[in-house]
């Protein structure tokens, strides 16, 4: 067995192509479902945000090319993906994940918002039955080393999140935006962070508007801010000098006809708008309107880069605390083959003990104090077993 990844990020392929190949959030059940259907994956993960389209597997062959073909056929993708899609195996993809989930390899880089988004698309295929054991072990290891790399390092506290550096860019059109209306598109965890981040900088309103109502009234109580319905956003548009999309979905929720429409009712006043979703919600036409200025999630990278040395430097720290980890989990992941076997003598064992407790003539007190003494000395030769079988599967695989 072997780990392997395949995808693209913000570095290897623009806005334009990741929207082509991004996994939608009622898409990624499905998707897993038929991945793990085929017979070179043994468990899998899709991690799709508005920077990376990834798949984590457990392949039974060391042939990480089933990945890429994936990403293709079900997207029914016709360009070559040579140039645009990178792929790893064995611990270069180990230390790749390491790498994605310390924000070691976002956008902005040490922002922790990656972390995040990694667990809840773990989650999402623990829910969907693809993955097991095996990437449970790895990811409770990843996960610790993330807190580690935390905690020893600096690397986020200088660092600002992508919704940061988009309230960064209104300001650098606007210069003060204490007197600006917001409108927020999308009630998720990017929406939220965007509305803190508008209300640390002042702004006088916020709408909030989202698929979902009730999320659209529960985001907006926090802020004191106004719901609104999807329905009502061309009525509000001429309201607002900031538009902050984060929803996402297969067609444009604003279109270049809707926005040219609010754009007669403004008054000839400027409107900002950015677009952080992917695939992208607003049309691209719209920054082609009189007025309308459209930044979407690639703009935002110079935005991001600043105090870049600092967190360079306490990336480097990082990647240490990740190399003395990579071994381990690789070697780990290698072994895993032999999980069955450990598994088959582990309870062996343990039906072994029990019976031979069963028929002891003891005290409560006594039959306690024994079950947890043989169980203690079951665990401590079984350990020791299972690090031998782990050694030796190592070493014969060179």
């Amino acid at each position: 067995m072997l780990f392997g990844v395949a995808g693209l990020n913000f570095r290897t392929a623009p806005i334009e192509i990741r929207e082509k190949l991004s996994f939608r959030e009622c898409e990624i059940p499905d998707a897993l479902h038929l991945l793990r259907a085929k017979e070179e994956v043994e468990e899998c993960l899709i991690l799709s945000t508005c920077n990376r389209v990834e798949i984590y597997a457990l392949l039974r062959e060391s042939r990480v090319t089933v990945l890429r073909d994936f990403f293709r056929d079900y997207h029914k993708f016709q360009d070559d993906l040579s140039s645009i899609m990178y792929s790893k195996i064995g611990e270069d993809a180990i230390r790749h994940l390491c790498m994605v989930c310390c924000g070691l390899d976002s956008m902005v880089l040490g922002e922790s918002q990656i972390f995040g988004q990694v667990k809840s698309a773990y989650a999402k295929a623990q829910e969907c039955g693809a993955v097991d054991m095996v990437f449970e072990h790895l990811m409770q290891q990843i996960f610790t080393l993330v807190k580690k790399v935390r905690s020893k390092t600096a690397i986020g506290q200088s660092s600002v999140s992508v919704s940061y550096s988009a309230v960064k860019k209104a300001r650098d059109i606007f210069g003060s935006i204490d007197d600006k209306r917001v409108l927020i598109l999308g009630a998720g965890e990017m929406g939220e962070l965007t509305v803190r981040n508008l209300i640390s900088q002042g702004v006088r309103s916020v709408f909030v508007a989202n698929r979902t109502f009730q999320r659209a009234v529960e985001l907006s109580e926090k802020f004191r801010g106004i719901p609104l319905m999807l329905h009502e956003l061309e009525e509000y548009m001429p309201q607002v000098d900031i538009i902050i999309s984060s929803i996402g979905g297969a067609q444009h929720i604003l279109s270049a006809q809707t926005m040219s429409r609010a754009m007669e009712k403004r008054d000839r006043q400027e409107l900002f708008l950015i677009d952080i979703s992917v695939p992208r919600s607003i049309d691209p036409q719209v920054g082609q309107l009189p007025l309308c200025h459209l930044c979407n999630i690639d703009d935002l990278k110079a935005v991001s880069d600043s105090g870049i040395d600092q967190r360079k430097m306490e990336a480097a720290k990082a990647k240490s605390i990740i190399e003395k980890k990579i071994f381990d989990m690789f070697s780990y992941v290698r072994s895993c083959e032999i999980i069955p076997t450990m598994i088959s003598i582990r309870l062996k064992a343990e039906e072994i003990r029990c019976s031979a407790l069963k028929g002891l003539s003891l005290s409560t007190v006594q039959k306690d104090a024994l079950d947890s003494v043989t169980r203690s000395m079951v665990n401590k030769i079984l350990h020791h077993s299972e690090a031998q079988f782990r050694e030796f599967s190592n070493r014969i695989r060179g």
